[in-house]
């Protein structure tokens, strides 16, 4: 079960954690005005509290609502904040008293209660509350300013009556189904199931009960192998036996309107599980239920309604639904807290927030990199460099730049460059969008491979939803690297192998993927090629040539190679050498490899050069050159 996340010990913590989150902080004052203000932003990291800039916990929107850290009100609008108990938080402004329970959404407002479309929850440590609910707590005015951000707006004189502030609290009332409508399942919806939070992977749901009695976690994944009752079952306990798990009891239901197979286990903590596994529509799901109190497997029989109420299926019209998919038009929002940069991105690609990467099974893909900016430099300048890197290291019938437009992202000038390449299986088509400000490159690149028609369309869609706090991205970075390829195309660093008494100039542009170099292998890449060291300590040369003569030999005479174009005997670096070129095709990609095979002190170096034939432009060419030649014994 290596799925599954046991949360022991979590509710202990909670009373702890929210402790932390509301220590004492000094009362915010309106000095010298007649109203306290708040601001602040879904997605940023930094709010203005009267007019001061702090940094807060990220507001983030869930069921439409909006959930922000609760100490942000009490340093802005000196509201009082206490513990009831282990997760009842009791808010005071006034006349005004509010009552919430962490993970309930279930809420008091001057004696009344009200339910709220979202729980209060821990996220890293701060407690995170609805904020029309807020607002209403304290009297206060909300409006959207012409930014984006949520102005909550409060005169701190006597203020006794509630000041409307909007539509008020969204409510669960009504709702007696609980699911994902992007991942296509439904489950029933009792008072007692409080949701939790999976970090923001929908393909995971996690639910506890109002009375931290059982656990429940929804798994989904893609499998396009389908695999009935019994077949369920076999993975099950194949899970179990991996995690040390004792089984308790098994069973499959092949006849039962979506098959599945049913097993209860024992974890190395005495924890007793019922775990389930369904297959439908292309897609395996896997849930897991424990409850603290089981002592024996026949306990976790009074679940049997809730478990058996799951279906892989969602009814997007039925209203009794509470829908816990963000996912709309089929993007969901990816978000780097470092850099206080939002965007959509597909939903079904790959979602790598800190790196700043996400990628379809199909090859698309988008990145976002952050650099300082060289002096001087502008939009228009830096599209130029961009262009120039292309005609560098493309072939001139292996790209066309189709457009350079003039665009606006988060709300100020961008550059979009629009350019089509052919690596020699079709054309794939680079978007790069360009945007400059407080002396910071942002660079958003957008690629669809050939036939990848679907997600080129989504590019206006991705690339109008980027909102970027800039004002945080200069007050959490100084001096970052810098993407100049007009200065760094011409630069190299030397390395240096102490071990095996060897020096080479690396060109600054190339991406490094292995570069200690007093092991046996490095390896670099670059656009459209790849660089190797490799070293075998015993041997010969006449040895390692043979092995690679032996690997291109095309048996098949297959038209795809390898062809061995040149077996060339010469001297490298001063000592004999055997360089081979071979010219193939791979993955529909027609290039060519050279290597470069000789010895010393009883090692045998091989230096692999790969270029794609769309790449072999005569800059290419002459910076490969210039990079092998680099190579010399450094005599230790």
């Amino acid at each position: 079960m290596g799925f599954k996340v046991l949360k022991q010990g979590l509710y202990g913590m909670l009373a702890l954690l929210l402790l932390f989150s509301i220590l004492p902080i000094q009362t915010a004052r309106a000095a010298e005005a007649d109203k306290l203000q708040l601001s602040l932003k879904v997605g940023s990291t930094s709010a203005t509290v009267n007019g001061k800039k702090v940094a807060i916990e990220r507001p983030y929107v869930e069921n439409g609502t909006v959930m922000v850290p609760l100490g942000v009100f009490k340093k802005t609008f000196g509201s009082t904040v206490s513990l009831e108990g282990n997760d009842i938080v009791k808010i005071t402004y006034g006349s005004h008293t509010g009552l919430m329970t962490i993970g309930s959404t279930s809420a008091w407002k001057d004696g009344t209660e009200v339910k709220l479309s979202s729980a209060p929850r821990m996220v890293s440590g701060v407690l995170m509350v609805p904020l029309r609910y807020m607002a209403s707590i304290l009297g206060a005015t909300l409006s959207q300013g012409n930014g984006g951000e949520l102005i909550i707006t409060l005169v701190p004189a006597d203020n006794d009556g509630d000041v409307p502030v909007g539509t008020g609290i969204d409510s669960d009332v009504g709702k007696t189904l609980i699911g994902n409508s992007y991942f296509q399942w439904t489950l029933n919806y009792p008072s007692g199931l409080i949701a939790g939070n999976s970090g923001g992977d929908e393909s995971v749901a996690t639910f506890s009960s109002a009375d931290n009695l059982y656990y429940l976690e929804i798994h989904v994944s893609d499998q396009a192998v389908s695999v009935d009752a019994d077949g369920l079952l076999e993975q099950l306990v194949r899970e179990v036996e991996e995690g040390n798990e004792l089984i308790l009891d098994r069973e499959s239901f092949p006849k039962a309107s979506v098959p599945y197979a049913r097993l209860v286990s024992k974890d190395s903590s005495g924890a007793l599980w019922e775990s389930r596994l369904l297959y439908a529509g292309g897609r395996l799901y896997e849930i897991y239920l424990t409850d603290e109190k089981a002592a024996n497997y026949k306990d976790l029989a009074k679940y049997e309604g809730l478990l058996s109420s799951f279906r892989p299926s969602f009814d997007t019209k039925d209203n009794k639904i509470r829908d816990l998919s963000t996912v709309k038009d089929g993007l969901r929002e990816a978000y780097n807290e470092d850099y206080g940069i939002s965007l959509q991105v597909p939903a079904a690609w790959s979602k790598d927030d800190q790196h700043f990467y996400y990628e379809s099974k199909q090859g698309s893909h988008l990145s976002v990199a952050v650099t300082s900016a060289p002096a001087g430099s502008t939009l228009e300048s830096w599209a130029e460099d961009l262009k120039m890197k292309t005609r560098e290291n493309f072939v001139e019938d292996a790209y066309v730049i189709k457009d350079s437009m003039k665009s606006e992202i988060s709300g100020v000038p961008a550059q979009i460059i629009e350019t089509q390449l052919n690596f020699g299986n079709g054309w794939t088509t680079e978007y790069q969008v360009l945007v400059l400000k407080n002396g910071y490159r942002y660079y958003f690149e957008y690629v669809t491979p050939p036939g990848q028609e679907g997600d080129k369309s989504k590019f206006k869609a991705i690339i109008s939803s980027i909102d970027i706090d800039f004002d945080h991205m200069k007050e959490n970075f100084g001096r970052l690297a810098s993407d100049d390829y007009k200065t760094l195309k011409n630069k190299s660093v030397t390395k240096v192998s102490k071990r095996y008494g060897y020096a080479i100039d690396i060109p600054r542009l190339w991406t490094p993927y292995q570069d200690v170099f007093e092991t046996q292998s490095v390896d670099y890449r670059f656009i459209g090629g790849r660089f190797q060291i490799n070293l075998k300590p015993e041997g010969s040369v006449d040895y390692a040539v043979n092995i690679l003569k032996e690997s291109y030999q095309n048996k098949n005479n297959d038209p795809k190679g390898p062809h061995v174009e040149s077996i060339v005997e010469s001297t490298f670096a001063g000592v004999p050498a055997t360089i081979i070129t071979v010219q193939q095709i791979k993955n529909g990609v027609p290039l060519r490899s050279k290597q470069v095979v000789f010895g010393k002190n009883e090692v045998i170096y091989t230096i692999t050069l790969t270029l794609n034939d769309a790449n072999a432009t005569a800059e290419q060419l002459a910076l490969l050159e210039k990079t092998v030649q680099s190579f010399r014994f450094t005599g230790e």
